[in-house]
């Protein structure tokens, strides 16, 4: 959902995220194409 995805940028934004750096976030609400 649109709520998520925007907590998610909000977090990355913060300061908690200071250590978070090269990582992926996979937006696809739990779907995966085999």
């Amino acid at each position: 959902a649109a709520d998520e995805v925007a907590a998610t940028a909000l977090f990355l934004a913060s300061n908690e995220a200071a250590y978070i750096t090269g990582a992926t976030i996979h937006v696809n609400g739990g779907m995966v194409m085999l």
